[in-house]
């Protein structure tokens, strides 16, 4: 719009310097006319002849100045057009060419280096735009590689793991079929340690399933409603008596005796307990283990969950990683683990659309939110699926 602007008043100003130009030129003349008409001595055959030859040079000096106008009118908008197409060029072009060469980087693998483009501010942010998405794909790239590994790791952590139980079994087998086990107490006693083993793989069997599920979306989910208080209190009475031996005390606190069903699947939820239960035994790294669990109703009809633990309780940098896939404190391994009991642990809170957080308290303390029906109802989630 300025230099159209520009162009029409450059035309404007040709215009008005041609016409006074005409003007004088025209005034002169007719003045010339004027005192020869006024010396009388001219007749008026030659007094028409002169009116004739005035407007006929009026009429010439009129279209020469016409020609000139436009002839300068166009010179004008050509120089300035020759102007606005350099800089419209060097505006449109350059940003054209380095998103170009950002793509040929991106094709090439190179998402490391950035397009560093100053200029007009539209392309400035299309330049940006396009280095935040560079720098997302790079950020999903590198994310891959590292759950790839991860899921490498896991997968021959737990082919490692299987091998002790394995073998244990194995051994006691062929101890019975050897007649090692010459007693029927010795063979009861190495059948039972066998059959203990077969329960070891089948949980880690089980781990592989459930992250295969997970993974594909196909993990079904049934919801009932269920008084969680209750819910948990069964769960922590069937594991008193295992925990014992291992000097591991759970301590259930309800803070109301009556407490609101909420929808929930039980099969899932006891699969959070165990995953809750197995990251304490392994990380909490205290004995004897206290596990504090409290259950208390939220005025929105929601239930709370709190398990905490007496453990060292987790470093505040990696609070917010825990619950990541395939994510473990202990980086060197020397605790067995997959690294996937507490991603599970919030997945399965996702598909409650409740939610879990993590915090330091003597301890790691983690808290479960489940929603009221009322809650799961307005959100339109349904129960199947991901």
């Amino acid at each position: 719009m300025v230099f159209l602007l520009a162009s029409l008043l450059a035309l404007l100003a040709v215009v008005l310097v041609v016409l006074v130009l005409f003007e004088d030129s025209l005034e002169q003349t007719w003045h010339g006319l004027e005192q020869e008409m006024l010396s009388g001595g001219e007749e008026a055959g030659m007094l028409e002849e002169g009116v004739h030859t005035f407007l006929q040079q009026s009429f010439t000096t009129l279209v020469a100045a016409l020609l000139l106008a436009g002839a300068g009118a166009v010179t004008v908008i050509l120089i300035l057009a020759g102007v606005f197409t350099r800089r419209m060029n060097r505006m449109v072009m350059e940003p054209l060419e380095e998103l170009g060469k950002g793509a040929l980087r991106i094709q090439s693998g190179n998402l490391k280096e950035e397009i560093t483009y100053q200029g007009e501010e539209e392309f400035e942010n299309l330049c940006r735009t396009f280095n935040s998405m560079q720098a997302k794909i790079l950020e999903n790239q590198e994310q891959k590689i590292r759950d790839e590994r991860a899921r490498t790791d896991m997968v021959t952590g737990i082919s490692h793991d299987l091998r002790t139980p394995l073998t244990s079994i194995q051994g006691y087998i062929k101890g019975v079929l050897d007649g090692v086990a010459d007693t029927p107490e010795k063979q009861k006693s190495y059948l039972e340690t066998a059959y203990e083993s077969t329960e070891e793989m089948n949980v880690l069997l089980q781990k592989l399933f459930d992250f295969s599920r997970m993974e594909s979306g196909q993990m079904p989910f049934h919801m009932v409603n269920v008084n969680l208080g209750e819910f948990v209190d069964s769960w922590a009475s069937g594991k008193e008596a295992v925990l014992e031996k291992e000097d591991v005390h759970i301590r259930l606190e309800r803070e109301q005796e009556e407490m609101p069903e909420v929808p929930l699947d039980v099969e899932q939820v006891r699969r959070i307990l165990e995953n809750l239960l197995e990251n304490s035994l392994k990380y909490a790294g205290v004995r004897p283990l206290y596990l504090d669990t409290r259950i208390r109703s939220r005025g929105d009809g929601s239930a709370e969950l709190v398990w905490k633990d007496n453990g060292q309780g987790v470093p505040e940098e990696k609070l917010e990683q825990i619950f990541e896939r395939f994510y473990r404190c202990d980086e060197s391994r020397n605790q067995k683990g997959s690294g996937v009991g507490l991603y599970v642990v919030r997945y399965i809170m996702e598909r409650h659309q409740g939610e879990i957080r993590a915090e330091n308290e003597q301890g790691l303390k983690l808290t479960l939110l489940f929603p009221s029906k009322g809650g799961r109802e307005s959100g339109n989630h349904t129960d199947s699926g991901r």
